[in-house]
């Protein structure tokens, strides 16, 4: 195998990104890297070195499709082309898959070489619309899973220009909202008591022609400051108990959830929407969850407890989202007619191997349970943290290691085919 050089890569890569675009499929940019490269060229000399990525490279092959490419970037590593993916959950499991097969050693020269590799990812269209920036995401991603020592870690949005004034992006944002530019990801929900899915997070998109995939960190901000907070979150709900009733045939209990902002929470209008929107699509009132951050209760807490306590008369499920990052306490919850707390994902993610996130997760659970509230973990991306949850008798559970966001598309197959979903030969009875 050839080195290629950056350049003739990108250009390669562009025709790629140009036929995806054209056929309005998926494509996957993996960037590959050796970890431990110098230590063997020291240690055995650069033939065994080179050696060894060859074979890398040749064992990688082996489980590639037929229209999947590999090339030799640089001298350390390998980019990695994975065309018509089916959904983005595909490339986790392709890098899983990868990480997997390089696990045996590779006998080379008379030695037994361990190959520890690290993989960074980006999609196309959903981080970025051309090579240059693919290659940056995926770059940025491998840098980030070389340094924490990471299997694989993936591009979760594009980094777009900052600078851009607020004005620019709220006519941006009118303008989009419609053109329906808009489109709602869905994190699965799983209830940690029978192992199985029992909802999802509605999670809103701003797929731009001009900016592509715009992160909610950027534009959330400018709709909250602006006056279009109130029909963008009107369009999230009509969508979201709309797609509900195609998510609940698989599933009878399953929940839909979906965000307030600060700025809507102090609507007077949001109670009569979101009534108007639960009878208009026929969904169960408690069919709906609506999460609201502790920090937006407590910009106007007075009123934030009259809204919830009318929303809660409709009968939609009231959840505090980001719990332990605010100022609230349970002592304050417990005068709020929620029924879950979604435990902020910075206590979740390093509780297997922090005490204190450990004792403050276990904390927060048993307090919500002594007032009847259930709990939800954010953040749980292995399976000794999952484990973790269950034996302190968490409620529920949310996480890459389960399932990323998706769209509604992927959701069905997800429902279908995923271990976390719906049991075999329960659809039709719960449909």
């Amino acid at each position: 195998m050839h080195v290629q050089d950056r350049a003739a890569f990108l250009y390669e890569l562009q025709r790629h990104v140009e036929q995806c675009r054209r056929d309005g499929s998926l494509l996957g940019l993996m960037l590959i890297r050796l970890r431990r490269i110098n230590e063997v060229n020291s240690s055995f000399g650069y033939e065994t070195g080179n050696q060894l990525l060859i074979s890398v490279a040749d064992r990688i092959a082996g489980i590639l499709r037929q229209n999947d490419i590999i090339e030799r970037v640089g001298d350390q590593g390998f980019a990695l082309v994975i065309p018509a993916l089916k959904n983005a959950g595909h490339a986790s499991l392709a890098a899983n898959r990868i990480l997997d097969i390089l696990e045996e050693p590779f006998e080379i020269n008379g030695n037994s070489i361990k190959a520890s590799m690290s993989i960074g990812i980006s999609l196309f269209p959903e981080h970025a619309q051309d090579a240059e920036s693919l290659f940056r995401l995926a770059d940025m991603a491998l840098a980030n899973a070389m340094e924490t020592n990471a299997g694989f870690k993936i591009c979760t949005e594009l980094p777009h220009d900052k600078t851009a004034s607020p004005f620019i992006i709220e006519n941006e944002l009118r303008h989009a909202l419609v053109n329906d530019e808009f489109i709602l990801y869905y994190q699965p929900k799983i209830s940690l008591a029978t192992g199985r899915v029992c909802g999802a997070e509605a999670l809103s998109r701003w797929n731009s022609p001009s900016r592509g995939f715009v992160s909610p960190e950027i534009f959330i901000p400018v709709a909250e400051q602006t006056n279009l907070m109130l029909p963008f979150t009107l369009w999230t709900l009509n969508l979201a108990t709309r797609q509900f009733a195609e998510f609940k045939q698989y599933c009878k209990d399953f929940q839909v959830a979906v965000n307030l902002s600060a700025t809507i929470l102090h609507d007077t209008d949001i109670v009569d929407l979101v009534n108007r929107t639960i009878k208009i699509w026929g969904i169960e009132p408690g069919q709906l969850i609506l999460e609201v951050t502790e920090s937006a209760m407590m910009v106007d807490p007075k009123n934030s407890i009259e809204t919830l306590k009318r929303l809660h008369d409709v009968g939609v499920v009231l959840s505090i989202d980001d719990f332990g990052t605010g100022y609230s306490s349970l002592a304050y919850v417990k005068r709020l007619p929620v029924k879950e707390l979604k435990i902020d994902r910075s206590f979740v993610m390093n509780m297997d191997k922090d005490k204190g996130d450990a004792m403050i997760v276990r904390t927060i659970i048993d307090m919500a349970h002594n007032f009847e509230i259930s709990v939800t973990a954010e953040g749980v991306e292995s399976q000794a943290i999952l484990d973790q949850l269950t034996k302190l008798g968490c409620d529920c559970a949310q996480g890459f290691h389960m399932a990323r966001p998706m769209p509604a598309k992927d959701l069905h197959v997800w429902l279908h085919d995923s271990p976390w979903g719906v049991e075999r030969g329960t659809k039709s009875a719960a449909g």
